[in-house]
């Protein structure tokens, strides 16, 4: 098992564009990517403008997978104009 979080903080006049696109994605990944077990979009309670996708995926390669998905490439830049810092991303294995 792959959990996979990536950190996003939106710019205050970006919320409405970044919610649409993350949605989009979430939904595609969630409908075509094989191997993907959990693929959501949370907000952070003491911040309105981070959110998280939270991910988790069977292996490495269905990780590997999701990232060169038509779905992925193609919407992932659009969320980087609604930002305002790049996004940070952590790939974890479960030790327990």
């Amino acid at each position: 098992m792959v959990k996979v979080t990536a950190v996003n903080y939106v710019k205050a006049d970006g919320l409405e564009g970044f919610l649409a696109v993350a949605k989009e994605l979430v939904e595609k990944t969630n409908a075509l990517d094989k191997g993907c077990v959990k693929y959501e979009l949370c907000r952070d309670v003491n911040n309105p403008l981070c959110f998280v996708m939270l991910e988790e995926w069977e292996n490495p390669a269905s990780l590997d997978a999701h990232m060169k998905a038509e779905h992925f490439v193609g919407l992932v830049p659009k969320l980087g104009d609604f930002t305002s810092s790049p996004t940070v991303i952590t790939v974890l294995e479960k030790v327990f």
